[in-house]
């Protein structure tokens, strides 16, 4: 069995193969006939029956006329099976070809809105995207598309709108009538199915509650997870939650990257029961509900899924030759805008630039450095240690009066903004950038095939000795990951102290006492630091 002019291998005129050629089926249109069509889609592996016809719908054949089924039950595996009057027998003509739609044939979506939980409702039908015509479109009808899409209930249904502007000019389905609890649009009764073209005036749309929300904090992008189970909301266990299903909330949800799962004390419990099951994501479904779900993980709830996601979509560097150089400019509801340059300094840049894979930040250039940008500036002020992995991670205010001045915008250079394909380059060290070094004595350089230059940066790693009477006497700190800690003592030796003091520019070390006389430090305390020969450079070199 195939289907042909129906532009899916689920729908089209039926035809069947009998000694190596291929044939129409045709039937009258009696009620003991129309089980034929089940028979059709369960062969070819296609869903149920969404649509039949005995008139020709998908064209008139031109080769024989192979079958008429008199009588189908539903169950049989294929057409042949069916009580029949034998191969090429047959009492009517190819103007009753059947033709047969599947379910496996058809797409649903909301188009127009911005999300796939709000728009217009348009079905793919024979390959081609149209739209719903009907006068009467209600909230019945609207619901039956949003649980179909795993958008949860609908909020409002509209018709003849041009809410989401204006569609093709095809119409696929005229005349939807659904009591509310279809599993499909296209279960519902169909007065008219399509296409057809130049109808104009009854489009209808929808907009979706969705599936998924985040309750119990200031923020739309941070709190407790609640799904839609049919017309109420419930809770997720937290055991069933996971950093990619995370995401996928996020995202759905209009939100940045996901920065946390936390445990659920982080917000208020609710009242609501628990969604029985979690959900299977790989992190890419623009729906939660397009997860597969899943089985609990155990026994019972310890408490309800968490998730805090960034408020900010994205961030870039504009204006600039350089990727890793340029304006600030972040994401933000859908809508790009420089940042305000007032409260933006080196540790905030040190996030950014790293988020980027750029690095860490050189330098932080006055406000306009890279332009002003257009429109008005974020007032958005980032508080970031410099640890942070993700500029959403850090807190955040928004600046009050005065406004930012105009083009008075934040600017960075990152590390990773820096050329590596110079020669003989003279600089002084005190500039910011390898740009800034003097390039007019390069013909001075030396002579010959030029070698490749290597150099092991500290990072943001730095020692200092505290607690004592000078600088060059006192507790080891070394700064890590934007945190000062101390180091346990307990393999802590002179060739130890020996780097350390040469790394600070106090000479040779006197002694590594075993007993610190001086009063303890903060943590973390780092264990089994060290291990030095003495001779490095750097504490980081042992």
């Amino acid at each position: 069995i195939r289907l042909v002019n129906g532009s899916s291998r689920c729908a089209g005129r039926v035809e069947v193969k009998f000694e190596d050629k291929w044939g129409s089926v045709c039937v009258y249109d009696f009620i003991w006939e129309s089980e034929w069509a089940i028979v059709v889609c369960k062969y070819l592996g296609c869903g149920p029956v969404v649509w039949s016809s005995p008139y020709a719908m998908f064209g008139q054949g031109t080769g024989r006329i192979w079958l008429q089924p008199v009588l189908c039950q539903g169950n049989e595996k294929s057409l042949q099976h069916c009580s029949n009057f034998g191969w090429g027998r047959h009492f009517c003509d190819h103007d009753r070809d059947v033709g047969v739609i599947c379910e496996d044939a058809l797409e649903l979506r909301l188009a127009g809105g911005g999300g796939p939980c709000a728009g217009r409702v348009e079905l793919k039908l024979r390959g081609r995207w149209g739209s719903v015509g009907d006068d009467t479109w209600n909230m019945d009808d609207a619901e039956v598309v949003c649980q179909q899409l795993g958008c949860g209930s609908a909020k409002s249904a509209y018709t003849a709108s041009t809410l989401f502007g204006k569609a093709s000019n095809i119409t696929n389905l005229a005349r939807v009538e659904c009591q509310g609890d279809e599993t499909a649009l296209w279960y519902c009764k169909i007065l008219g199915w399509g296409p057809y073209y130049g109808i104009d005036g009854y489009d209808t749309s929808v907009v979706c509650q969705g599936f998924s929300r985040l309750v119990g904090s200031d923020s739309t992008c941070a709190g407790r997870l609640e799904v839609r189970q049919g017309q109420n909301w419930t809770r997720v266990c937290e055991e069933d939650m996971d950093m990619k299903a995370a995401q996928v909330v996020c995202q759905e949800l209009g939100c940045g990257a996901v920065l946390a799962v936390p445990s659920a004390g982080w917000f208020e419990a609710g009242t609501e029961p628990f969604w029985k099951g979690g959900f299977e994501c790989n992190g890419t479904e623009l729906l939660l509900s397009a997860c597969a779900h899943r089985l609990p993980r155990g026994k019972g709830c310890t408490g309800h899924a968490s998730i805090v996601c960034s408020a900010y979509t994205g961030f870039r560097l504009a204006n600039n030759s350089l990727s890793c150089a340029g304006r600030v400019e972040v994401e933000l509801g859908g809508t790009w805008g420089s940042l305000c340059a007032s409260d933006w300094d080196l540790p905030d840049a040190h996030v950014l630039c790293r988020h980027l894979g750029c690095g860490p930040a050189i330098t932080v250039p006055p406000g306009g450095y890279f332009g002003g940008g257009d429109g008005l500036l974020w007032r958005d002020a980032f508080g970031c240690s410099g640890s942070e992995r993700h500029p959403g991670q850090c807190p955040t205010v928004v600046l009050g009066q005065p406004a930012c001045r105009p083009g008075h915008a934040a600017a960075v250079n990152c590390s990773g903004s820096s050329t590596s394909a110079l020669q003989g380059l003279w600089c002084a060290g005190t500039e910011d950038n390898l740009a800034q070094c003097n390039i007019s004595e390069m013909a001075a350089a030396p002579t010959g095939n030029p070698e490749e230059v290597v150099i092991t940066c500290s990072g943001s790693r730095q020692v200092r000795l505290a607690g004592g009477p000078g600088r060059c006497a006192g507790r080891v700190e070394v700064y890590v990951n934007g945190t000062w800690g101390t180091i346990c003592q307990d393999t802590w030796d002179l060739s130890d102290a020996t780097v350390v003091c040469r790394q600070l520019g106090c000479g040779t070390a006197l002694a590594a006492p075993a007993l610190a006389p001086f009063r303890p430090g903060m943590r973390p305390l780092w264990p089994d630091a060290g291990g030095c020969a003495g001779t490095e450079a750097s504490l980081w070199d042992c």
